[in-house]
């Protein structure tokens, strides 16, 4: 594919440095550079499928699973711990 750019003189000037960082040709270079991106934003479109709601409660630590009867909607205050409860009684 042939691809023409014009670029703002700070764009070219970075171009150029990571060109000679890279110790690559240019098109190697962009070849990298869109190989990068492209990781990330898969990565984080990975993440950002998630609602917002479910993240938040998994960095809180408050989402896991246990394994247990079918029957723990009835009998969790038995299966559950709650030696650390602070609070009045519920």
């Amino acid at each position: 594919m042939h691809i023409e750019a014009e670029l703002d003189a700070t764009h070219a000037e970075r171009l150029l440095k990571l060109q000679q960082r890279f110790n690559k040709s240019l098109s190697d270079t962009i070849a990298e550079l869109i190989d990068a991106n492209w990781a990330q934003s898969i990565s984080s479109t990975s993440e950002s499928d998630t609602s917002p709601i479910y993240q938040a409660f998994e960095a809180a630590g408050l989402i896991g699973c246990i394994s247990t009867g079918e029957e723990l909607s009835t009998t969790y205050k038995e299966k559950m711990d709650f030696s650390n409860k602070i609070g009045g009684a519920t």
